[in-house]
């Protein structure tokens, strides 16, 4: 069951309170690097962290007959592709979110706050929106991750690996397969590690 501290409790009561909600995708690359985004008109810093004003909303969190939190979809703007770019780079199922509940108000107090926290069980992506399926540990604790992400224009080989095969001169690699034709005259895109038949207009990653 969700606790909430007083200062949390006397915000949500008031009649002109301004709930802000702040969304963290934890190590999305497997480097502990994390993403930090904000249902709001600005960015917001809350407990040292910058969160990016972004276009992102969720459903209404509720808790089941066992006080349990049930499953949860986020909705994330795509019309820049900034996400889908993720999607493309990384698998995210299995990855954790904590969506937090804070207030305009309230921001200089760390406490004044509760916390959901779900595992990214399936996604989808269009040309308008990526919807993610959050739900909780346990659903996706035993599920099986593909050794590797159908991308039409991210290459999935780490650089300069046996996969990629490259062995240059080139330091870094942006993984897409313009960077890959470039290098070597084009003679290594043969191994590029993408799927270019793969649909441009919409993608759909179960």
């Amino acid at each position: 069951m969700r606790t909430l501290d007083s200062t949390f409790k006397s915000e949500k009561n008031k009649s002109a309170d301004k709930p802000i909600y702040l969304y963290t995708i934890y190590d999305y690359d497997g480097s502990s690097n994390n993403l930090y985004f904000a249902e709001w008109d600005t960015d917001i810093v809350y407990n040292g962290i910058t969160y990016t004003r972004f276009p992102i909303t969720h459903d209404f969190i509720g808790e089941n007959s066992q006080n349990e939190v049930d499953s949860v979809k986020v909705s994330i703007g795509n019309v820049s592709r900034e996400i889908q770019a993720y999607l493309e780079l990384y698998d995210l199922r299995g990855v954790k979110v904590d969506i937090t509940l804070v207030w305009a108000d309230q921001l200089a107090d760390t406490d004044a706050y509760i916390t959901d926290t779900f595992y990214i069980d399936s996604y989808t992506a269009d040309e308008q929106a990526v919807t993610f399926t959050l739900t909780s540990k346990f659903d996706v604790i035993d599920l099986t991750l593909p050794v590797r992400n159908y991308s039409r224009n991210y290459c999935s080989w780490k650089f300069k690996s046996t996969e990629c095969g490259y062995a240059g001169a080139t330091a870094t690699c942006n993984k897409t397969k313009v960077a890959c034709k470039a290098m070597a005259g084009g003679s290594n895109y043969a191994r590029f590690g993408g799927f270019p038949s793969v649909p441009s207009q919409r993608v759909a990653i179960g």
